[in-house]
């Protein structure tokens, strides 16, 4: 297990990883997508959005879960 010391060096170091690359991506002129509130966006070097399609929602049945079950999803 990781201490929580390690947990934030993690979780910076990932901010910084991802904040350079798209920095990188909009200078030389690529569209990046990025999952925001339920959609799928592509943001456009010119900072322009546009929505590639909606991800749905579903709802888990949480009466029929017992504790030790592994959950997948397909």
């Amino acid at each position: 297990m990781l201490s929580s010391r390690e947990d934030n060096a993690l979780l910076d170091s990932a901010k910084i990883a991802s904040s350079k690359a798209v920095r990188s991506s909009m200078a030389l002129g690529i569209t990046i997508k990025v999952i925001r509130d339920h959609e799928i966006i592509a943001v456009n070097p010119d900072r322009s959005i546009k929505v590639i399609r909606k991800i749905a929602k579903t709802s888990i049945d949480v009466s029929s879960l017992r504790k030790g079950m592994i959950l997948e999803r397909k």
